[in-house]
């Protein structure tokens, strides 16, 4: 068997959360599997090759090609608009629908005239549900909303009814097996000597995260400490692609406003290279995340929440998201309410004692061992042992159609194609002289047509 990882975001020193998902998995499997992680950059010469991992750039012109050597293909996002090719393929296909994108893209498109943004979102969505075989998802939450989603395609039929519920499978974000040791300097070597105790913000600033909040409790607290930093780690994501969003400069701009900014809360302008990331992460004190109290935050899972766990850090966040949960469940940090800057400071406060600190370490340790990839990566090694095509997809004459229901989709468009020539012709003849000429005519036989009845 030979696994093909499609992945969305680069490959690099420097990963983002879908990057690091598939360089894992491509960890996980090689032991079992043939694995070739495919990225859509150009692999750097300098970056090391997870053991038995073949590495290298999907683009249009070899994904045919790639596609054609490999028996099961995972992928996520915009991949399956990019290679059309993928709705033609034989092969076992396997969406990762891990981050609900129309959510996100709501938090940041919620004018009437960004409708047609969020229509494009839920139709790539949907193309991914109605064509592929499996479907991974981070949580139970998630794994409900799909299954909701799949039903309402009707991918849940009498084809499917009975193993639906194995197709769908929970394999959320991991972390490393390993206890990070400290290998070199992190943030803490650019910070003032009066820096004590540090709140890392462990990633990008998205719109639907609550920067601003934060930044004004610790106004709030720097009079009584001196010595609390907050350090937001993740500047330029390392997709070219994704621009800076005006969240991040809005929160730049609050802590210019309050003075705070490059002093007691700092901004790191890059992006931390994952194979140095732990050097950073033992750096802080407290990981924190903040977010409202959105869909959202509902279906999310955070995957920054899961490195602070890793580097043994209590956390802060808010609530509403499955991890907050998980949080309180363990008694592995504190969650507050979204948007309470009083909640926010009282937490700091009391983890700000060592005392106080100290009674959250067991629960971050408990935690963090159910999120090992080695864990977390055992029900997709599972689906890759028995993976099959899904009983109500076939491919036939080179496509993949329905056997649950009538696939009229290609008869639709051939309709469609019909009806645009149809009018295309009726406007030529409208707008013709002949027409012109003849319109008194043809009035007068519809006078005459009235006057006979």
């Amino acid at each position: 068997m030979s696994i093909l990882l499609l992945s969305p975001d680069v490959i690099t020193e420097r990963m983002a959360g879908p990057g690091i998902r598939y360089w894992e998995f491509a960890k996980a499997l090689a032991p079992s599997y043939t694995v070739t992680l495919a990225a859509p950059n150009a692999i750097p010469d300098t970056l090391q090759h997870p053991t038995n991992v073949s590495l290298v750039q999907h683009t249009k012109e070899n994904i045919i090609e790639l596609t054609s050597r490999h028996d099961i293909i995972i992928f996520q996002g915009y991949i399956f608009d990019l290679y059309p090719i993928l709705r033609e393929s034989d092969k076992v296909l396997v969406a990762d629908l891990y981050d609900p994108v129309p959510l996100e893209g709501l938090e940041q498109h919620h004018a009437p005239q960004d409708m047609p943004i969020i229509a494009d979102q839920v139709r790539m969505m949907n193309e991914q549900l109605k064509w592929a075989d499996y479907f991974l998802c981070a949580s139970s939450r998630q794994r409900d909303l799909w299954l909701g989603h799949l039903l309402a395609l009707d991918r849940i039929n009498p084809l499917t009814y009975h193993e639906i519920q194995q197709r769908v499978i929970t394999v959320p974000f991991g972390l490393p097996d390993n206890v990070p040791q400290r290998t070199g300097s992190g943030f803490r070597q650019n910070l003032d000597d009066d820096a004590g105790f540090v709140l890392l913000w462990g990633g990008g600033i998205w719109e639907w995260f609550d920067p601003l909040t934060l930044i004004r409790a610790v106004h709030r607290l720097s009079p009584r400490y001196p010595d609390l930093r907050l350090v937001f780690l993740g500047g330029q994501h390392p997709n070219t692609t994704i621009h800076t969003m005006p969240k991040q400069h809005r929160a730049i701009a609050l802590a210019q406003e309050l003075g705070l900014y490059n002093t007691q809360v700092i901004f790191h302008s890059g992006w931390v290279p994952y194979d140095v990331l732990h050097n950073h992460l033992l750096d802080a004190d407290v990981g924190v995340s903040a977010h409202f109290d959105t869909l959202e935050s509902h279906f999310s899972f955070r995957t920054r929440i899961l490195s602070y766990l890793w580097a043994g850090k209590p956390i802060i966040t808010t609530q509403g998201d499955v991890l907050a949960d998980e949080i309180a469940h363990y008694r592995a940090g504190i969650v507050v309410n979204p948007t309470d800057e009083d909640a926010w400071i009282a937490a700091i406060e009391k983890l700000h004692n060592p005392k106080n600190y100290a009674t959250y370490i067991d629960g971050v340790r408990m935690l963090a061992l159910k999120y090992r990839w080695s864990i977390v990566t055992q029900s997709l090694l599972s689906l890759c042992a028995k993976a099959s095509r899904a009983p109500d997809r076939i491919v036939e004459n080179g496509l993949r159609k329905s056997q649950a229901r009538r696939d009229c989709e290609h008869e639709y468009n051939a309709l469609q194609l019909q009806k645009v020539a149809l009018e295309q012709q009726l406007e030529f003849i409208e707008n013709s002289h002949s027409m012109r000429l003849t319109a008194p005519l043809r009035t007068l036989r519809r006078w005459l047509t009235r006057w006979k009845t």
